[in-house]
């Protein structure tokens, strides 16, 4: 809450990117707490749960119904499957205006390095990265390091907690 008041993200019209939706809790959370009528929230999801193993968490784990959602928002829209499939598409698309605030909680090593390289050419000055498992380090933690090495990516930290398990950076240019 300390970052959406001081990043003005509860106010500001933003573009909010959701990499691993599952049950939508921090989806419906930045939802509530963005009232921008000019903001736009896209949620990227399987919804049927994790590609491949993570830790203890088998294939097919976190799997949460997309209709069960039930999160009624003009301002919200989804993507179902895998990202490789849906995000490509999408930023074809995409008009690249808003500052964004992009949440990057797919978990996986995979997924996180594939999201991340697809952004880069639409990344500014003052977008945002929040990342959920920062700490766990073959996974969210090697793919930021492994973009930010290999795309010359200038960043500074802005807000962690638990351990670094939750980790906000913004995109300097």
């Amino acid at each position: 809450e300390e970052l959406s008041k001081t990043e003005t993200l509860d106010s500001s019209a933003i573009d909010y990117f959701e990499f691993g939706v599952a049950g939508g809790h921090s989806f419906r959370w930045w939802l509530e707490h963005n009232k921008n009528t000019d903001s736009k929230f896209y949620g990227f999801d399987t919804f049927e749960g994790l590609p491949e193993n993570f830790g203890p968490f088998g294939k097919g784990s976190m799997a949460v119904a997309l209709e069960s959602l039930n999160i009624i928002d003009s301002r919200a829209c989804f993507y179902k499957g895998l990202f490789q499939d849906t995000l490509v598409p999408f930023l074809d698309q995409y008009n690249n205006g808003r500052k964004k605030l992009i949440h990057l909680d797919a978990d996986l090593f995979s997924a996180t390095i594939f999201s991340l390289s697809q952004l880069y050419r639409f990344l500014n000055e003052g977008d945002i990265l929040l990342f959920d498992e920062f700490a766990v380090p073959k996974h969210e933690f090697m793919a930021f390091k492994i973009f930010t090495e290999s795309f010359y990516v200038d960043y500074e930290v802005i807000g962690a907690a638990n351990n670094y398990l939750f980790l906000a950076v913004k995109i300097k240019k």
